[in-house]
């Protein structure tokens, strides 16, 4: 009876190997993905819940007001229900066990695109049938979520160029070399996306992998990018942040960006988060409103604001309110151990420490 169930235990394993991973994760059709959605009403935000988890969150998407997605240090991709903090449904573990590094999902909703460095495998996922569509080796991956361009293409970023696949089955559609090397993609409103280069270069292409502009400022893999109102901000490169023509690339403005980490934009103002803790508002032409200064270290590298407030969290373990009008504290978090994650999700946001505890505030 022992080798029998050893024998069945076994097969099991080598079905779960041949097929590559195990698992589901699925949405119902009835449910929309928000976009581009806002807390509001958090002036002085209530924990909703605490819980320790198996698994430390490693990326999150806000679904809706109640629900995200959510992928692990340890690869289970999952709905996380943002009212108790518990997962819905089962856990989808991808190919061989493989870590995903980023995903992104599709502007209908239908699925989501994923990069693994570790395992070198991208691949997409219908996330409404709960099923794996297509998986294919990568090497020389960047440390970049894929890019859905459209309902067909995606693109993914290597260390020697980019490549183009087609969404739905993975085949390549176009590849280009570029002798700088790239380490960083990011989207743009118009049908192109941004590249950074190991030189420091900013280079926009379109969706048939033909250059249309190039800038040399100096970036790195550190540099942040918001499109806003038909320009690009990015930086810090040469300890300054560039402003953009998004649709020529010329240089608009320039702003001294010393020991910056995060940047935010609110129409004609900008919110800078230094590496000391220092938060400070500046408008276009380099009037300064306030700078202040909390006292807690070390700040996280994402912060977000509201309409009326910003919210910054910093590595000893607390995530603070400020007045963006004033610059002021006006309401603290209790306080966890180091922080290794913060994400605004749903209504509210959420924070992990070192300890897997997580809080969810809204």
């Amino acid at each position: 009876m022992i080798y029998r169930l050893a024998y069945l235990f076994h097969i099991v394993m080598l079905w779960i190997l041949i097929i590559g991973c195990y698992g589901s994760v699925q949405l119902n059709n009835d449910v929309e993905f928000y976009r581009n959605q806002k807390p509001t009403n958090l002036n002085h935000p209530a924990l909703q819940w605490n819980r320790k988890m198996k698994n430390p969150i490693k990326g999150l998407i806000t679904v809706n007001d109640s629900l995200a997605l959510v992928w692990t240090h340890r690869s289970g991709v999952m709905i996380l229900n943002l009212n108790n903090g518990k997962k819905e449904g089962s856990v989808w573990t991808p190919p061989m066990g493989g870590h995903i590094t980023d995903l992104t999902v599709s502007k209908d909703g239908q699925l989501f695109a994923y990069v693994s460095m570790k395992n070198k495998v991208i691949g997409a996922y219908d996330i409404r049938k709960g099923k794996h569509i297509w998986k294919r080796n990568a090497d020389n991956l960047i440390k970049n979520k894929p890019l859905i361009l459209s309902d067909s293409i995606m693109v993914v970023g290597l260390r020697s160029g980019i490549k183009l696949f087609n969404l739905n089955n993975g085949e390549i559609i176009k590849e280009k070399l570029n002798r700088l090397g790239v380490i960083k993609l990011f989207p743009t409103s118009l049908e192109r996306f941004l590249m950074v280069t190991d030189s420091g270069f900013l280079q926009c292409y379109d969706y048939q992998l033909s250059k249309i502009w190039s800038q040399t400022l100096s970036l790195n893999f550190e540099s942040n990018i918001n499109v806003d109102q038909d320009r690009i901000f990015i930086g810090p490169g040469r300890d300054t942040l560039w402003v953009l023509d998004e649709e020529t690339g010329n240089i608009q403005n320039s702003i001294q960006f010393i020991n910056g980490l995060e940047f935010t934009v609110q129409d004609n103002d900008l919110f800078f988060l230094y590496r000391d803790g220092l938060l400070k508002r500046t408008s276009l032409n380099k009037r300064t409103f306030w700078v202040s200064d909390f006292e807690l270290g070390i700040p996280g590298e994402s912060f977000f604001h509201t309409d009326e407030n910003i919210f910054v969290p910093f590595a000893k373990g607390a995530v603070i309110n400020v007045n963006m009008n004033t610059g002021t504290e006006i309401w603290r978090s209790d306080s966890l151990q180091r922080l290794t994650g913060f994400w605004q999700a749903g209504l509210g946001f959420l924070m992990q420490d070192i300890k897997y505890q997580m809080q969810y505030y809204r």
